[in-house]
């Protein structure tokens, strides 16, 4: 690999090396100063001093350096850019070696994956780059401290915060609404009090206090609750009218105030530091930086004021949906104005549909969107229709997992060869060590050295030789895991096909509530894109419904069509011509009634088209006569187009996750599929494990590359 990479270098020949710099700032090193404008200048100054050309920069300021490549917007850009031909750069500059990034799966990969193309990386701090043995030594004990500084800031940080809470301290934040933070700025004294007047601070006792305390507002709000009877809407619009506002000044809406007043913690007088709801659990469930502590807080209420709120405000508890009321989709439909769209029928309606939460006022008498309903039924059929094609498409799934398979960052590296220099390397330091324990060995017991001396003087000797021998064991575990990883896509594209044979046979006869549960698995997202169809009001369209009913599409009327028509219903006078004075011919007849099932057009809206006014009457006599049904199944041969739904939809996109593991065992796949390998990175192993997937899937649109749609 050394001489591959060494003659790589060699192939620019007299001519200068072309650089492109790649700047990288955290939040942090903004916070610090050392901003983009400030890394821009070393690594400018860096390429000069080579003597390389500068092509390019490529930025990203405020960005993890934990993130991989595929995942910072800049560096995803380079990575495309050097993947053309002819290869545009030779060099890629970065400042430090935390630019590259501060975990070694995060390090590696686009570093190798440059190697690979011929382009290597330098680090200005301690001036190395990747294309000599040296260089690569450097930068694998660069990669390790990136990663042991990260793990040591957040020890570091978390640990203290934790120390300061197990000492009954405010461990810091923002303090929970109705307490403010009293001894503020008074190191290991901060505590958490009421937000009532004291006569301090901000108030004066020698003056009416002017200052809005939360715990007045929720005292307020307690009694309002209790006297509405948890009508949280009276009570927002008493608080509002009373001036007593939210922390930021605004209006109370009913569902702020009812999450402030009803929060347990605030009820029970506690505040819970690290609570499993919200702190980052490490695999056993509990939080990775220290356990949940409970702070006794002084109690807002008094027990009885509890117990009577809680009476005030209980509800009875809504009744279950029922067959045909599961809303698959709820809160999956973005709306024009930026809310979503929920399940919102009332129990005793007869249809069922969307409501965007927009409509919800923000506070009483906030201005409300104008987004109009949509249809459950249609939405659910159409969103559902839309999974069974791509899930039923074995050619199409296939093409995903390769797509997502060879977009991987680093797909072009040998990582077998790499494994194999690994190997080499680490057996080379272990000898290495070897040499040097007998050697300083030897060397202090002829000095007359005693056991105990040689054998500290072998431990200094070794220390820096075992450090760098980690380095190359941590590193080859990581590509192991990474080859691992890779070679699951023969797993993944298997886990597709079984997916696509199952999709045929299964997924249409999923109920509602299954069909809810793929929903969620696939993380469905639909974007509603344009106005909303008019809504029709009144009785349905009974030619669309007649079709509708009977399962057909509305047939095109050609001139063929019409002579079958007309040998089995038998006109007079050829049915080109009106039987009676300022009458329609019965094939005009015909072609508005096909026309209403095609649209949904309205009786009126035909009539004045086709210049009648008998239409409907037309319409009455042919279905009550069985005219309608002989003329139907003369023409049940022929291609149609679907008949105009009930409720028309609105034009929107569709885009969702594609994890055939988790599909496969949540579906009762193939028994070789319901357990999925827990190795495999687009699987939750089995679905019934509470597991969370390692990894999501791929992004996926319907066929044609574009996205799903409805409506027209």
């Amino acid at each position: 690999m050394g001489k591959t990479l060494t003659s790589s270098i060699d192939v620019a020949g007299a001519n200068a090396l072309r650089a492109v710099d790649y700047l990288r700032v955290s939040t942090e090193d903004q916070a610090k100063g050392y901003g983009v404008a400030y890394t821009s200048k070393k690594t400018a100054r860096y390429i000069e001093r080579k003597g390389w050309n500068h092509v390019g920069t490529y930025t990203d300021e405020g960005v993890s350096g934990s993130l991989e490549a595929h995942e910072r917007g800049d560096l995803k850009r380079l990575m495309e850019d050097a993947h053309r031909e002819p290869r545009p750069f030779d060099m890629v500059v970065v400042n430090e070696g935390r630019a590259i990034g501060r975990t070694g799966r995060a390090f590696w990969r686009w570093v190798w994956d440059l190697e690979e193309l011929g382009i290597f990386v330098a680090v200005v701090k301690d001036d190395y780059d990747n294309s000599t043995a040296s260089g690569r030594s450097k930068m694998r004990k660069g990669a390790d401290y990136a990663e042991e500084e990260r793990e040591n800031i957040r020890s570091r940080t978390q640990g203290g915060i934790q120390e300061k809470a197990e000492d009954g301290g405010f461990p810091g934040g923002q303090a929970r609404y109705g307490y403010r933070i009293a001894n503020q700025g008074k190191k290991g004294e901060q505590k958490l009090v009421i937000d009532e007047c004291d006569g301090e601070e901000n108030c004066s006792r020698m003056s009416p206090c002017t200052t809005l305390h939360e715990g007045v507002v929720l005292r307020r709000a307690r009694v309002f609750a209790v006297k509405f009877r948890g009508n949280w809407r009276k009570v927002a619009l008493s608080l509002n009218a009373e001036g007593l506002l939210n922390r930021s000044g605004k209006p109370w809406s009913h569902a702020n105030i009812r999450a402030r007043l009803m929060n347990e913690d605030l009820l029970n007088g506690r505040f819970i530091f690290r609570n499993v709801k919200n702190a980052e659990l490490g695999p056993d469930g509990r939080p990775v930086w220290g356990e949940s502590i409970v702070m006794e807080l002084d109690p807002m209420f008094t027990p009885d004021e509890v117990a009577e709120l809680r009476r005030a405000t209980v509800k009875p508890a809504r009744a279950t949906a029922g067959p045909g009321r599961v809303y698959s989709l709820s809160g999956r439909i973005m709306s024009p104005c930026g809310k979503h769209y929920v399940g919102a029928t009332r129990a005793d309606a007869t249809t069922r549909h969307y409501r965007c939460t927009g409509k919800a006022e923000a506070y009483p008498g906030a201005p409300t969107c104008s987004c109009s309903q949509i249809d459950a039924g249609g939405v659910q059929k159409w969103a559902w229709t839309e999974v069974c094609k791509l899930l039923g498409d074995a050619e199409r799934l296939r093409a995903m997992a390769e797509e997502w398979v060879g977009t991987t960052v680093g797909q072009n590296v040998d990582l077998s060869s790499r494994l194999a220099e690994l190997d080499q390397h680490i057996a080379e330091q272990n000898d290495t060590i070897d040499v040097t324990t007998v050697v300083v060995t030897k060397r202090e017991l002829r000095k007359g050295r005693s056991p105990k001396e040689a054998e500290a003087a072998v431990e200094r000797a070794v220390k820096p030789l075992l450090e760098e021998l980690a380095q190359l064991e941590k590193t080859r575990e990581e590509v192991a895991a990474w080859q691992a990883e890779v070679a699951m896509g023969e797993e993944r594209a298997k886990n597709l096909q079984a997916l696509a044979e199952m999709a045929h046979r299964r997924l249409e006869e999923l109920s509602d509530e299954q069909q809810q549960e793929f929903m969620e698995l696939l993380n469905i997202r639909i974007k509603v894109t344009g106005p909303h169809p008019p809504m029709r009001k009144g009785l349905l369209c009974s030619v669309a419904e007649w079709f509708r009913k009977h399962g057909r599409p509305v047939p095109t009327l050609t001139d063929e069509a019409w002579d079958r028509a007309v040998q089995s219903a038998r006109f007079p006078g050829g049915s080109l011509t009106a039987r009676q004075k300022g009458g329609l011919a019965p094939r005009v007849v015909l072609e508005a009634f096909l026309e209403k099932a095609r649209t949904g057009a309205r009786w009126p809206e035909l009539d004045t088209k086709y210049g009648s006014t008998g239409l409907r009457g037309h319409w009455r006599r042919w279905t009550a006569s069985g005219l309608w049904e002989e003329l139907m199944g003369a023409l049940e041969t022929c291609e149609g187009m679907p008949p105009a739904e009930p409720h028309p939809l609105p034009p929107m996109e569709m885009s969702g996750e594609v994890r055939p593991g988790v599909i496969l065992a949540a579906s009762g796949g193939s028994d070789r599929h319901r357990h999925v390998r827990a190795s495999d990175p687009l699987a939750a192993a089995c679905c019934s494990s509470g597991r969370p997937s390692p990894a999501v899937g791929r992004w996926w649109s319907s066929p044609g590359g574009r996205s799903a749609r409805a409506g027209t």
